[in-house]
């Protein structure tokens, strides 16, 4: 991929790739009543529109983020943002749930498959502190997906019906096939040996790096952290406090600022020359910290809006400096299977906030937040756990500082 047009439209294009799934599942939340009455199915039947498409998402990168490293970057985009922009017109056009979810599931592995990508062209391309900040500037344009979104597909649904909401990624993904087709150059120089070619071969290669391993399992207890909050906060703050729906979409795009601050906290931090371990290690402790207060409240049953609002905002400002440092130290030590290992990484993310989201729901007690604090708390432990058990011995130090 050229490197010689503005960084900031380099960044931006891939960042919108990476919005896809985030876009793809949020822009759909308010139509899943549209589409069940439509289609004539049930409630659960319709929102099988979203979990297929994480089951795809899942898939998708396990599939083809190896692919990438034998046969390059650009032809698996350009594959993946083809069949999103057709699966999506099926969606647009399907007349019973059946071809609905079947193309969802195809979106979902297409976009999964793309979005993976980005973090491994920024290995490809860049290296050390330059790469950390593009990470982090990476995260920053990813972050204001699910902060547009259920505005984005409310606001078509005033216009039109939910077949407009998947005409709108249709566009999306046409845009963005004939930008990566115009503008986007191979970045994998270094691709992978035919003995690396197979799926098995290339995650087992990733697998032997244990900076990989500690790295994507602290941003997956991370992530699983804050989608304990994403999949229990409509309970807490409308059922628990009473907030009506825009007053509720007013404050999930507040909290959700929280981690477009934590990216852009992480930039000036790494602009400053702090060490990666130390931001790393500072924002998991703090993690803990606010985690931990999220419980004292919830036990204590005090709910006063703002603080519960402030605590909130505060974590997934700690998860948007996590994230990007994670993500660039998981890859780092990766060069022919950097594909393989940002697959790896994405699907282990997901998995991980699936967990923690079904954890959430399953514990609810329809009263308290104690399900949400409660899991957000054990992922908040479990992160800063395995940073302080493996992390540290594997992050890279500066002259003369030592490990411990």
């Amino acid at each position: 991929m050229s490197v010689s047009r503005p960084l900031w439209l380099y960044i931006l294009l891939l960042g919108a790739v990476t919005a896809l799934p985030p876009l793809s599942i949020d822009m759909g939340l308010p139509a899943i009543a549209d589409i069940s009455r439509a289609l004539g199915v049930s409630l659960a039947s319709a929102s099988q529109t979203l979990s297929v498409f994480i089951f795809g998402f899942v898939l998708g990168p396990l599939l083809f983020g190896p692919l990438s490293d034998r046969v390059g970057r650009r032809p698996i985009l350009l594959t993946g943002l083809g069949v999103f922009t057709m699966a999506g017109i099926a969606c647009t056009f399907a007349q019973d749930i059946t071809l609905l979810l079947s193309a969802r599931f195809l979106q979902g592995c297409a976009a999964g498959a793309a979005a993976t990508l980005p973090i491994a062209i920024v290995r490809d391309r860049f290296e050390g502190v330059q790469a950390r900040k593009l990470q982090s500037h990476l995260a920053l344009v990813n972050n204001l997906a699910p902060l547009i979104a259920p505005l984005l597909g409310s606001a078509i649904l005033v216009v039109g019906n939910w077949r407009w909401i998947y005409a709108a990624l249709t566009v999306c993904g046409v845009i963005l096939w004939l930008r990566a087709q115009t503008s986007f150059d191979e970045t994998a120089t270094r691709k992978s040996s035919n003995a690396a070619a197979s799926l098995l071969t290339s995650y087992l290669s990733v697998l032997k790096s244990r900076r990989f391993l500690v790295s994507t399992l602290i941003m997956a207890f991370n992530f699983a952290g804050m989608f304990a909050y994403i999949a229990t906060s409509p309970l807490v703050f409308m059922n628990n406090l009473g907030m009506t729906s825009a007053g509720f979409a007013a404050l999930f795009a507040l909290t959700a600022m929280g981690t477009i601050a934590g990216s852009w906290v992480n930039g000036k931090l790494i602009h400053a020359g702090v060490a990666e371990h130390r931001v790393l290690g500072g924002a998991l402790l703090a993690s803990l910290l606010i985690s931990l207060g999220l419980v004292v409240e919830s036990q204590l049953a005090i709910y006063p809006l703002y603080i519960l609002t402030a605590l909130v905002v505060m974590s997934n400002l700690c998860t948007g400096i996590v994230m990007p440092n994670a993500t660039h130290s998981a890859l780092e030590d990766l060069s022919a299977t950097a594909g393989a290992g940002a697959a790896l990484l994405r699907a282990t993310q997901m998995l991980g906030g699936a967990c923690a989201s079904l954890l959430a729901g399953a514990f609810y007690d329809g009263q308290t937040s104690h399900a949400m604090a409660g899991v957000m708390l054990a992922c908040a432990m479990l992160g800063a756990l395995t940073f302080v058990i493996g992390h540290r011995s594997v992050m890279p130090h500066p002259v003369g500082e030592q490990a411990g």
